[in-house]
């Protein structure tokens, strides 16, 4: 699953934070967590891909 991310992916992280993937590197992912809001997780704290039509 983590070696498939990309921009625009739901996912839910180990803290159960829920963001939509902006960018994808080779050991990070940057998450849009709120409306101007991004942060940056290790792609191992990804625990989550979650449906497209999924409501945040």
């Amino acid at each position: 699953m983590l070696a498939n991310l990309k921009r625009g992916d739901k996912v839910i992280t180990t803290g159960g934070i829920y963001g939509l993937v902006e960018s994808v590197g080779n050991k990070s992912v940057t998450l849009k967590v709120s409306e101007n809001i991004k942060v940056k997780f290790g792609k191992s704290y990804i625990t989550n891909l979650r449906h497209p039509t999924d409501e945040d």
